[in-house]
């Protein structure tokens, strides 16, 4: 899945489309569904479900069968959570969050398989995570570095402290997860790994077709 600059990236590129009036709170959703990780006890299933994935592995994400049940779980999700009450522009950027991994499922990380298989890793492979969580991190470090976002993230973020999502995310579970994007890419203690493969190149021509599709699906 995508990373949180790209998210940030993300919802920058598409706040003023969408129409967006509370910035902190659509940026923040733009990062939320990741923030499960601030979860005490954190497990792996506890991220597939709040990226409404549950019972779907990362290799089949994109059957057909799996990509129609993931859509309709976005339609609900947008149905019940992002067309009503005062927070829905929060729900707003935690759908446009799950669209955007939709999209690099689709695209980057089939790139990235195809070129670990170089190598002799497969999606199946434990080794294979570890593969992508270097090439993410380190797409999100020359992201946070290159990209002149219109709106500062870290000031989008930490205005929306406070905010939670019913039924995923608690307000801790945000801010602890927002203050670790601040503290590992927005400051000089950022250690990841450059990437092996992806380039700054790549990186802005997904973003821009994330943004492409979330017009198609929201606007």
């Amino acid at each position: 899945m995508a990373g949180v600059i790209v998210h940030l990236a993300v919802a920058d590129a598409t706040f003023k489309e969408l129409n967006i009036k509370n910035l902190p709170l659509y940026y923040a959703g733009n990062v939320a569904p990741d923030c499960i990780h601030s979860r005490k006890n954190y497990q792996r299933e506890m991220k597939k479900h709040t990226h409404l994935r549950d019972g779907i592995s990362d290799w089949d994400f994109i059957l057909p069968e799996n990509l129609k049940l993931f859509q309709k779980r976005l339609g609900k999700f947008q149905k019940e959570y992002c067309n009503k009450g005062d927070n829905q522009e929060l729900y707003l950027g935690y759908l446009t969050h799950l669209i955007t991994d939709e999209m690099f499922m689709r695209t980057i990380r089939l790139r990235c398989a195809e070129e670990a298989e170089k190598s002799g890793i497969l999606q199946t492979d434990k080794s294979f995570f570890g593969y992508m969580m270097r090439e993410v991190n380190g797409a999100d470090t020359l992201a946070a570095k290159n990209i002149n976002f219109i709106n500062d993230p870290v000031e989008m973020m930490k205005k929306s402290y406070g905010c939670y999502l019913r039924d995923y995310i608690t307000a801790n579970e945000m801010k602890d997860g927002m203050e670790w994007i601040i503290d590992n890419f927005f400051s000089d203690k950022n250690n990841f790994e450059k990437p092996a493969f992806l380039t700054m190149q790549m990186i802005e021509d997904f973003i821009q077709i994330a943004v492409n599709e979330i017009y198609k699906r929201i606007n």
